[in-house]
Protein backbone atom coordinates (compact mmCIF):
# COMPACT_ATOMS: atom_id res chain seq x y z
CA UNK A 1 0.00 0.00 0.00
CA UNK A 2 1.32 3.58 -1.36
CA UNK A 3 1.72 5.88 1.97
CA UNK A 4 1.72 9.49 1.66
CA UNK A 5 4.36 11.64 3.14
CA UNK A 6 3.29 12.13 6.27
CA UNK A 7 2.72 15.86 7.87
CA UNK A 8 5.73 16.93 10.13
CA UNK A 9 4.39 18.60 13.36
CA UNK A 10 7.20 21.21 12.91
CA UNK A 11 5.93 22.90 9.96
CA UNK A 12 2.34 23.61 11.88
CA UNK A 13 4.78 25.19 14.11
CA UNK A 14 6.60 27.58 12.00
CA UNK A 15 3.58 28.34 10.00
CA UNK A 16 2.00 29.66 13.17
CA UNK A 17 5.12 31.67 13.43
CA UNK A 18 4.90 33.41 10.48
CA UNK A 19 1.60 33.49 10.67
CA UNK A 20 1.63 35.72 13.98
CA UNK A 21 4.21 38.11 12.27
CA UNK A 22 2.40 38.74 9.03
CA UNK A 23 -0.46 39.76 11.57
CA UNK A 24 2.03 42.18 13.42
CA UNK A 25 3.15 43.64 10.00
CA UNK A 26 -0.20 44.42 8.85
CA UNK A 27 -2.39 45.67 12.46
CA UNK A 28 -1.33 49.44 13.53
CA UNK A 29 -1.71 50.34 17.11
CA UNK A 30 -4.63 52.99 18.05
CA UNK A 31 -3.25 56.21 18.74
CA UNK A 32 -2.54 57.71 22.22
CA UNK A 33 -5.86 59.68 22.19
CA UNK A 34 -5.95 61.03 26.26
CA UNK A 35 -4.59 63.97 27.39
CA UNK A 36 -0.55 64.92 26.34
CA UNK A 37 -0.52 68.33 26.10
CA UNK A 38 -2.18 71.64 28.01
CA UNK A 39 -2.41 75.08 25.82
CA UNK A 40 -2.71 78.12 28.06
CA UNK A 41 -5.57 80.32 26.18
CA UNK A 42 -5.78 83.38 28.27
CA UNK A 43 -4.89 84.38 31.61
CA UNK A 44 -0.97 83.82 31.61
CA UNK A 45 1.48 86.35 33.12
CA UNK A 46 -1.30 89.10 34.66
CA UNK A 47 -1.29 91.13 37.22
CA UNK A 48 -4.15 91.89 40.03
CA UNK A 49 -5.81 92.79 43.33
CA UNK A 50 -4.22 90.30 45.93
CA UNK A 51 -7.36 88.63 47.31
CA UNK A 52 -9.30 89.18 44.05
CA UNK A 53 -9.24 87.35 40.57
CA UNK A 54 -7.37 89.21 38.24
CA UNK A 55 -9.17 90.31 34.91
CA UNK A 56 -9.06 87.33 32.69
CA UNK A 57 -10.06 84.11 33.28
CA UNK A 58 -8.24 81.23 33.13
CA UNK A 59 -8.62 79.23 29.94
CA UNK A 60 -7.05 75.96 28.15
CA UNK A 61 -7.13 73.66 25.85
CA UNK A 62 -6.01 69.71 26.30
CA UNK A 63 -4.65 68.02 22.98
CA UNK A 64 -4.09 64.53 22.51
CA UNK A 65 -0.61 63.16 20.99
CA UNK A 66 -1.67 64.89 17.62
CA UNK A 67 -2.34 67.58 18.60
CA UNK A 68 -6.63 67.08 18.59
CA UNK A 69 -8.71 68.61 21.24
CA UNK A 70 -9.37 66.38 23.78
CA UNK A 71 -13.38 66.69 25.15
CA UNK A 72 -14.74 65.24 28.23
CA UNK A 73 -11.66 64.95 30.09
CA UNK A 74 -11.20 66.39 33.86
CA UNK A 75 -9.49 68.91 34.31
CA UNK A 76 -7.99 70.36 38.03
CA UNK A 77 -6.79 73.85 38.58
CA UNK A 78 -4.72 74.29 41.81
CA UNK A 79 -2.85 77.11 43.15
CA UNK A 80 0.53 76.44 45.15
CA UNK A 81 -0.22 77.27 49.04
CA UNK A 82 -0.97 80.67 49.73
CA UNK A 83 -1.72 81.68 45.99
CA UNK A 84 -5.74 81.51 46.39
CA UNK A 85 -8.59 80.07 45.28
CA UNK A 86 -10.15 78.29 41.63
CA UNK A 87 -13.86 78.32 40.93
CA UNK A 88 -14.22 75.76 39.74
CA UNK A 89 -11.59 73.76 41.14
CA UNK A 90 -11.99 71.24 38.47
CA UNK A 91 -14.10 70.76 35.09
CA UNK A 92 -14.61 68.68 32.26
CA UNK A 93 -13.37 70.02 28.96
CA UNK A 94 -15.73 71.02 26.36
CA UNK A 95 -16.01 69.23 22.66
CA UNK A 96 -12.84 71.89 21.77
CA UNK A 97 -11.08 70.23 24.79
CA UNK A 98 -11.86 73.62 26.54
CA UNK A 99 -12.27 74.01 29.72
CA UNK A 100 -11.61 77.35 32.30
CA UNK A 101 -12.24 78.69 35.48
CA UNK A 102 -11.81 81.72 37.82
CA UNK A 103 -8.18 82.34 40.00
CA UNK A 104 -8.76 84.54 42.83
CA UNK A 105 -5.74 85.54 43.82
CA UNK A 106 -3.95 85.19 47.37
CA UNK A 107 -3.75 88.03 50.07
CA UNK A 108 -0.41 88.67 49.85
CA UNK A 109 0.62 90.31 47.21
CA UNK A 110 3.80 88.99 45.06
CA UNK A 111 4.41 86.33 42.37
CA UNK A 112 2.09 83.64 42.26
CA UNK A 113 1.61 79.63 40.59
CA UNK A 114 -1.89 77.55 39.68
CA UNK A 115 -1.07 74.12 38.61
CA UNK A 116 -3.02 72.81 35.91
CA UNK A 117 -3.42 69.07 35.22
CA UNK A 118 -5.27 66.71 32.36
CA UNK A 119 -4.26 63.15 33.38
CA UNK A 120 -0.47 62.82 32.91
CA UNK A 121 -0.43 66.60 31.19
CA UNK A 122 0.40 69.95 32.99
CA UNK A 123 0.77 73.26 32.98
CA UNK A 124 1.58 76.07 35.19
CA UNK A 125 0.36 79.94 34.93
CA UNK A 126 2.21 82.77 37.03
CA UNK A 127 0.84 85.99 38.14
CA UNK A 128 1.73 89.16 40.65
CA UNK A 129 -0.56 90.34 43.02
CA UNK A 130 0.21 93.91 43.40
CA UNK A 131 0.91 95.77 46.65
CA UNK A 132 -1.84 98.08 45.42
CA UNK A 133 -0.71 100.75 48.58
CA UNK A 134 2.56 101.21 46.90
CA UNK A 135 1.00 101.49 43.38
CA UNK A 136 -1.43 104.39 44.44
CA UNK A 137 1.54 105.99 46.97
CA UNK A 138 3.68 105.99 43.16
CA UNK A 139 0.45 107.45 41.33
CA UNK A 140 -0.89 109.92 43.63
CA UNK A 141 2.63 111.53 44.66
CA UNK A 142 3.17 115.24 43.78
CA UNK A 143 3.03 116.40 40.93
CA UNK A 144 6.09 117.56 39.01
CA UNK A 145 7.21 120.57 37.19
CA UNK A 146 8.10 118.51 34.28
CA UNK A 147 4.72 117.08 34.37
CA UNK A 148 2.74 119.85 34.38
CA UNK A 149 4.88 121.15 31.46
CA UNK A 150 4.61 117.80 29.63
CA UNK A 151 0.80 118.59 29.54
CA UNK A 152 0.98 122.03 28.70
CA UNK A 153 3.10 121.02 25.92
CA UNK A 154 0.37 118.28 24.51
CA UNK A 155 -2.33 120.95 24.42
CA UNK A 156 -0.43 123.04 22.51
CA UNK A 157 -0.64 120.78 19.92
CA UNK A 158 -4.33 119.84 20.27
CA UNK A 159 -5.62 121.36 16.62
CA UNK A 160 -9.20 123.12 18.08
CA UNK A 161 -9.63 125.25 15.11
CA UNK A 162 -13.22 124.98 13.44
CA UNK A 163 -13.04 122.53 10.74
CA UNK A 164 -15.71 120.61 8.66
CA UNK A 165 -18.19 122.70 9.84
CA UNK A 166 -22.01 122.13 8.84
CA UNK A 167 -25.02 123.31 9.78
CA UNK A 168 -27.80 120.10 10.85
CA UNK A 169 -30.56 122.50 11.97
CA UNK A 170 -31.92 126.26 11.53
CA UNK A 171 -34.76 127.15 13.73
CA UNK A 172 -36.52 130.31 15.52
CA UNK A 173 -37.20 129.99 19.30
CA UNK A 174 -39.23 131.51 21.79
CA UNK A 175 -35.98 133.22 23.90
CA UNK A 176 -36.87 135.47 27.22
CA UNK A 177 -39.34 138.03 26.17
CA UNK A 178 -38.63 137.36 22.72
CA UNK A 179 -36.99 135.33 19.74
CA UNK A 180 -33.75 133.48 18.90
CA UNK A 181 -31.78 131.70 16.05
CA UNK A 182 -31.10 128.29 17.36
CA UNK A 183 -28.55 126.52 14.98
CA UNK A 184 -27.21 123.06 15.56
CA UNK A 185 -23.79 122.75 13.91
CA UNK A 186 -21.82 120.32 13.57
CA UNK A 187 -17.64 120.00 12.92
CA UNK A 188 -14.73 117.98 13.34
CA UNK A 189 -12.20 117.81 16.16
CA UNK A 190 -9.31 115.12 16.02
CA UNK A 191 -10.85 113.26 13.09
CA UNK A 192 -14.79 113.05 14.95
CA UNK A 193 -17.43 115.09 13.98
CA UNK A 194 -19.20 117.06 17.11
CA UNK A 195 -22.44 118.59 17.67
CA UNK A 196 -23.40 121.68 19.39
CA UNK A 197 -25.89 124.41 19.47
CA UNK A 198 -25.37 128.23 18.82
CA UNK A 199 -28.54 130.04 19.78
CA UNK A 200 -28.05 134.19 19.12
CA UNK A 201 -31.45 136.69 20.26
CA UNK A 202 -32.87 137.96 17.42
CA UNK A 203 -31.86 142.10 16.64
CA UNK A 204 -28.24 142.52 18.10
CA UNK A 205 -25.88 143.81 16.24
CA UNK A 206 -22.57 143.40 15.10
CA UNK A 207 -19.88 142.27 17.58
CA UNK A 208 -22.01 142.84 20.56
CA UNK A 209 -23.03 140.12 22.27
CA UNK A 210 -20.38 138.29 24.66
CA UNK A 211 -19.97 134.17 24.12
CA UNK A 212 -21.41 132.08 27.14
CA UNK A 213 -20.87 128.75 27.25
CA UNK A 214 -23.16 126.67 29.21
CA UNK A 215 -20.66 123.25 29.87
CA UNK A 216 -22.92 120.48 31.12
CA UNK A 217 -22.59 117.99 33.89
CA UNK A 218 -23.38 114.17 34.25
CA UNK A 219 -22.19 112.15 31.36
CA UNK A 220 -25.59 111.57 29.02
CA UNK A 221 -25.56 114.05 26.97
CA UNK A 222 -27.06 117.53 27.23
CA UNK A 223 -30.45 119.45 25.67
CA UNK A 224 -30.85 122.45 24.84
CA UNK A 225 -33.66 122.93 27.08
CA UNK A 226 -31.22 123.19 29.83
CA UNK A 227 -30.12 126.18 29.05
CA UNK A 228 -33.66 127.55 29.88
CA UNK A 229 -32.23 127.56 33.70
CA UNK A 230 -29.51 130.18 32.60
CA UNK A 231 -32.24 131.95 31.00
CA UNK A 232 -34.40 132.47 33.60
CA UNK A 233 -31.35 133.01 36.55
CA UNK A 234 -29.97 135.78 33.79
CA UNK A 235 -33.31 137.55 33.33
CA UNK A 236 -33.55 140.39 31.99
CA UNK A 237 -30.17 140.04 30.96
CA UNK A 238 -30.30 137.18 29.04
CA UNK A 239 -30.60 138.33 25.92
CA UNK A 240 -27.22 140.39 26.06
CA UNK A 241 -25.15 136.86 25.47
CA UNK A 242 -24.69 134.60 22.46
CA UNK A 243 -25.30 131.58 23.98
CA UNK A 244 -22.62 127.91 23.06
CA UNK A 245 -23.95 124.27 24.19
CA UNK A 246 -21.13 121.97 23.00
CA UNK A 247 -21.81 118.30 23.96
CA UNK A 248 -18.94 115.62 24.38
CA UNK A 249 -17.73 112.95 22.36
CA UNK A 250 -20.04 109.67 22.62
CA UNK A 251 -22.95 111.73 23.78
CA UNK A 252 -26.17 113.04 22.39
CA UNK A 253 -27.10 116.90 21.90
CA UNK A 254 -31.09 116.97 22.32
CA UNK A 255 -33.36 118.95 20.68
CA UNK A 256 -37.15 118.86 20.13
CA UNK A 257 -37.52 115.33 20.52
CA UNK A 258 -34.51 114.63 18.14
CA UNK A 259 -30.61 113.75 19.09
CA UNK A 260 -27.22 114.36 17.37
CA UNK A 261 -24.90 111.97 18.53
CA UNK A 262 -21.04 113.47 18.68
CA UNK A 263 -18.54 110.91 17.72
CA UNK A 264 -14.69 109.77 18.93
CA UNK A 265 -14.55 107.43 22.47
CA UNK A 266 -15.50 109.48 25.47
CA UNK A 267 -12.98 111.68 27.50
CA UNK A 268 -14.29 113.21 30.58
CA UNK A 269 -12.48 116.41 31.44
CA UNK A 270 -9.82 115.98 28.83
CA UNK A 271 -11.00 116.37 25.11
CA UNK A 272 -14.19 117.73 26.19
CA UNK A 273 -11.94 120.52 26.54
CA UNK A 274 -11.55 120.42 22.87
CA UNK A 275 -14.90 119.75 21.78
CA UNK A 276 -15.91 122.76 23.80
CA UNK A 277 -12.98 125.59 22.80
CA UNK A 278 -13.77 123.93 18.74
CA UNK A 279 -17.44 125.03 18.86
CA UNK A 280 -16.36 128.32 20.62
CA UNK A 281 -14.34 128.67 16.93
CA UNK A 282 -17.18 127.47 15.11
CA UNK A 283 -19.02 130.47 17.00
CA UNK A 284 -16.98 133.16 16.63
CA UNK A 285 -16.31 132.34 12.72
CA UNK A 286 -19.93 131.91 12.02
CA UNK A 287 -22.19 134.60 14.09
CA UNK A 288 -21.97 138.21 13.51
CA UNK A 289 -23.16 139.38 16.66
CA UNK A 290 -20.69 137.31 18.77
CA UNK A 291 -17.75 140.13 20.46
CA UNK A 292 -14.97 138.70 19.14
CA UNK A 293 -11.77 137.34 21.21
CA UNK A 294 -13.88 136.56 24.80
CA UNK A 295 -15.31 133.38 26.35
CA UNK A 296 -17.61 133.21 29.40
CA UNK A 297 -18.19 130.07 30.89
CA UNK A 298 -21.15 128.58 33.32
CA UNK A 299 -20.21 125.20 34.25
CA UNK A 300 -21.71 122.59 36.83
CA UNK A 301 -20.06 119.20 38.08
CA UNK A 302 -18.29 117.64 35.45
CA UNK A 303 -19.18 120.42 33.15
CA UNK A 304 -17.03 123.03 35.70
CA UNK A 305 -13.89 120.90 35.80
CA UNK A 306 -13.99 121.44 31.79
CA UNK A 307 -14.62 125.33 32.52
CA UNK A 308 -11.79 125.25 34.91
CA UNK A 309 -9.50 123.10 32.52
CA UNK A 310 -10.79 125.57 29.07
CA UNK A 311 -9.84 128.71 31.29
CA UNK A 312 -6.06 126.99 31.88
CA UNK A 313 -5.91 126.36 28.37
CA UNK A 314 -7.33 129.30 26.40
CA UNK A 315 -6.21 133.00 27.13
CA UNK A 316 -9.31 133.97 25.65
CA UNK A 317 -11.58 133.05 28.80
CA UNK A 318 -11.98 135.95 30.33
CA UNK A 319 -14.37 134.61 33.61
CA UNK A 320 -15.69 131.26 35.03
CA UNK A 321 -18.75 130.40 36.84
CA UNK A 322 -17.86 127.00 38.56
CA UNK A 323 -20.37 124.66 40.48
CA UNK A 324 -19.36 122.27 42.55
CA UNK A 325 -16.59 120.74 39.89
CA UNK A 326 -13.74 118.81 39.95
CA UNK A 327 -10.43 120.65 40.43
CA UNK A 328 -7.60 118.06 41.90
CA UNK A 329 -7.18 114.27 40.80
CA UNK A 330 -4.31 113.90 43.09
CA UNK A 331 -6.59 114.79 46.09
CA UNK A 332 -7.48 112.28 48.05
CA UNK A 333 -11.06 111.60 47.46
CA UNK A 334 -9.37 110.57 44.30
CA UNK A 335 -6.81 108.09 45.47
CA UNK A 336 -10.12 106.61 47.71
CA UNK A 337 -12.00 106.28 44.83
CA UNK A 338 -8.88 104.45 42.88
CA UNK A 339 -8.27 101.72 45.87
CA UNK A 340 -12.10 101.26 45.54
CA UNK A 341 -12.57 100.91 41.91
CA UNK A 342 -9.22 98.43 41.76
CA UNK A 343 -11.17 96.44 44.21
CA UNK A 344 -14.65 96.48 42.88
CA UNK A 345 -15.07 98.22 39.99
CA UNK A 346 -15.82 101.81 39.29
CA UNK A 347 -18.30 103.73 41.43
CA UNK A 348 -21.62 104.91 39.12
CA UNK A 349 -20.58 108.79 38.94
CA UNK A 350 -20.04 110.53 35.67
CA UNK A 351 -16.54 110.16 34.36
CA UNK A 352 -15.30 108.06 37.09
CA UNK A 353 -16.09 104.49 34.70
CA UNK A 354 -13.68 106.35 32.16
CA UNK A 355 -11.07 106.44 34.57
CA UNK A 356 -11.29 103.03 35.89
CA UNK A 357 -11.07 101.84 32.02
CA UNK A 358 -8.67 104.03 31.12
CA UNK A 359 -6.18 104.54 34.15
CA UNK A 360 -7.12 102.26 37.05
CA UNK A 361 -7.11 98.78 35.59
CA UNK A 362 -4.56 99.53 33.47
CA UNK A 363 -2.40 100.41 35.83
CA UNK A 364 -3.47 97.45 37.91
CA UNK A 365 -2.79 95.07 34.92
CA UNK A 366 0.50 97.04 33.97
CA UNK A 367 -0.68 98.03 30.06
CA UNK A 368 -0.52 101.11 31.62
CA UNK A 369 2.85 102.70 33.45
CA UNK A 370 2.44 104.54 36.42
CA UNK A 371 3.94 107.66 34.38
CA UNK A 372 1.39 107.59 31.96
CA UNK A 373 -1.25 107.48 34.51
CA UNK A 374 0.06 110.08 36.57
CA UNK A 375 -0.23 112.73 33.17
CA UNK A 376 -3.91 111.19 32.81
CA UNK A 377 -4.63 112.69 36.40
CA UNK A 378 -2.36 115.81 36.03
CA UNK A 379 -4.40 116.78 32.55
CA UNK A 380 -7.70 116.50 34.51
CA UNK A 381 -6.16 118.82 37.42
CA UNK A 382 -6.94 122.76 36.88
CA UNK A 383 -5.59 123.31 40.06
CA UNK A 384 -2.25 122.24 38.72
CA UNK A 385 -2.89 125.46 36.41
CA UNK A 386 -3.74 128.03 38.72
CA UNK A 387 -1.79 130.78 37.37
CA UNK A 388 -3.20 130.51 34.25
CA UNK A 389 -6.69 130.44 35.37
CA UNK A 390 -8.57 133.81 34.83
CA UNK A 391 -11.17 135.34 36.77
CA UNK A 392 -13.10 132.45 38.16
CA UNK A 393 -16.23 132.26 41.15
CA UNK A 394 -16.81 128.71 42.81
CA UNK A 395 -19.38 127.62 44.50
CA UNK A 396 -19.44 124.32 46.71
CA UNK A 397 -21.67 122.52 49.12
CA UNK A 398 -20.28 120.63 52.26
CA UNK A 399 -22.89 118.30 51.97
CA UNK A 400 -22.17 117.28 48.37
CA UNK A 401 -21.46 113.46 47.99
CA UNK A 402 -20.58 113.54 44.39
CA UNK A 403 -18.24 115.98 44.17
CA UNK A 404 -16.60 116.56 47.94
CA UNK A 405 -16.02 120.34 49.04
CA UNK A 406 -12.67 118.94 49.13
CA UNK A 407 -12.17 119.94 45.48
CA UNK A 408 -12.96 123.56 46.17
CA UNK A 409 -10.70 123.61 49.17
CA UNK A 410 -7.71 122.47 46.98
CA UNK A 411 -8.38 125.33 44.87
CA UNK A 412 -8.82 127.80 47.49
CA UNK A 413 -5.81 126.83 49.24
CA UNK A 414 -3.58 127.44 46.00
CA UNK A 415 -5.35 130.90 44.60
CA UNK A 416 -4.33 131.98 48.08
CA UNK A 417 -0.53 131.18 47.70
CA UNK A 418 -1.08 132.97 44.09
CA UNK A 419 -2.01 136.03 46.07
CA UNK A 420 -5.17 135.81 44.09
CA UNK A 421 -8.37 137.20 45.87
CA UNK A 422 -11.66 138.60 44.86
CA UNK A 423 -12.59 139.85 42.35
CA UNK A 424 -10.40 137.68 40.69
CA UNK A 425 -11.02 134.75 42.79
CA UNK A 426 -14.03 134.34 44.80
CA UNK A 427 -14.97 130.95 46.14
CA UNK A 428 -18.12 130.66 48.65
CA UNK A 429 -18.60 127.45 50.58
CA UNK A 430 -22.35 126.53 51.50
CA UNK A 431 -22.90 124.49 54.73
CA UNK A 432 -25.10 121.65 54.21
CA UNK A 433 -25.14 122.45 50.42
CA UNK A 434 -25.40 119.28 48.01
CA UNK A 435 -24.62 118.99 44.58
CA UNK A 436 -27.62 120.97 43.44
CA UNK A 437 -27.67 124.54 42.13
CA UNK A 438 -30.70 125.30 43.84
CA UNK A 439 -29.35 123.47 47.31
CA UNK A 440 -26.74 126.60 47.34
CA UNK A 441 -29.03 129.46 48.60
CA UNK A 442 -27.65 132.95 47.28
CA UNK A 443 -25.55 130.69 44.66
CA UNK A 444 -27.30 132.09 41.74
CA UNK A 445 -27.63 135.57 42.41
CA UNK A 446 -23.80 135.35 43.31
CA UNK A 447 -23.14 134.45 40.07
CA UNK A 448 -25.54 136.23 37.95
CA UNK A 449 -24.03 139.32 39.34
CA UNK A 450 -20.40 138.40 38.64
CA UNK A 451 -21.30 136.97 34.97
CA UNK A 452 -22.64 140.78 33.93
CA UNK A 453 -19.56 141.90 34.45
CA UNK A 454 -18.84 140.03 31.00
CA UNK A 455 -21.06 142.59 29.25
CA UNK A 456 -18.55 145.39 30.25
CA UNK A 457 -15.72 145.78 27.67
CA UNK A 458 -12.78 144.62 28.03
CA UNK A 459 -10.31 146.57 29.94
CA UNK A 460 -12.93 149.06 31.70
CA UNK A 461 -13.29 148.92 35.35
Amino acid sequence: MNRGRQFDPRWSVLLGVMAAACGEADTVAPPETGPASIVVLTGADQRGVPARPPAEPIAVRVLDAEGRPVGGTTVTFEPEPGHGSTDPASTATDANGEAATTWTLGATPGPQRLAIAAGRAGATVRAEAIDLDAELDALFAPASATEVEAVRADWAQRDISAAGVSVELTEELAFGEGTATLRIVSHVVAGARHFGAIIVPDGAAPETLPLLMYSHGGDSGVSVDDLQVVVLALGELSRRFVYVIPSFRSEPLRYDGRSWVSEGPSSPWDYDVDDALALANVAFETTPEVRPGAIHILGGSRGAGVALLAGARDERVERIVAFFGPTDFFDNWIRVIAWKTALDGPWDLPGLIHLDSTVVQPLVRGTLSTPEARLELVRRSSVLFAADLPTVQVHHGTADFVVPVSQAESLMRTMAALGRTAPDFEAFIYEGGGHDFLALIGAIPRAVEFMSQALQPKGSP
